[in-house]
């Protein structure tokens, strides 16, 4: 490359938190058993990289069977709410993009693929709305129900649609 030729600018978006939605469900027969969202308390968008950072104490604590897979504990306690951590690389794959990542909980990662799509909104903002599913872990739950064991072993829907800013 010549000396006088320059690099083209990656553009940064940042997240903004008041147009962001994280929505895990598990799903029996498509329709929704457990739905819950989570806030998301920072993160941003490139064309290489999407990093959201969601707050588990945003968590309903009436969704038990969500909340340990999601945040690696049984019970919270207010003063040490992990946060939840999304990092993937973006791929674009013609009008869709593939984002394949790591889901980091309370010092555990597990792998999360999400698909979706990017419309850009002018210069300064975009929409990106994916989905995808989280394995149902390998461990099978211990200390619950026959019927909490069931919804417990399923793998988890994951909705994200966020608006990104310059």
């Amino acid at each position: 490359m010549p000396d006088t030729e320059v690099l083209p600018a990656v553009t940064t978006f940042t997240l903004r938190r008041d147009r962001c939605v994280a929505e895990p469900s598990i799903r029996l027969l498509g329709l929704p058993l457990l739905r819950a969202r989570l806030t998301a308390t920072g993160g941003h968008f490139d064309d290489l990289d999407l990093t959201v950072v969601l707050d588990a104490a945003s968590l309903r604590p009436g969704v038990k069977p969500l909340r340990r897979p999601l945040t690696g504990r049984r019970g919270l306690r207010a003063a040490d709410h992990p946060a939840i951590t999304f990092t993937g690389d973006v791929e674009p794959d013609g009008g869709t993009i593939d984002v394949a990542g790591r889901l980091e909980v309370a010092g555990t990662s597990r792998d999360l693929r999400l698909r979706g799509d990017l419309r850009h909104v002018g210069d300064d903002r975009v929409l990106l709305w994916l989905k995808g599913f989280l394995p149902a872990p390998r461990r099978k739950p211990r200390g619950l129900g026959p019927l909490a064991r069931l919804v417990a072993t399923r793998r988890i829907h994951v909705e994200f649609a966020a608006e990104f800013v310059r």
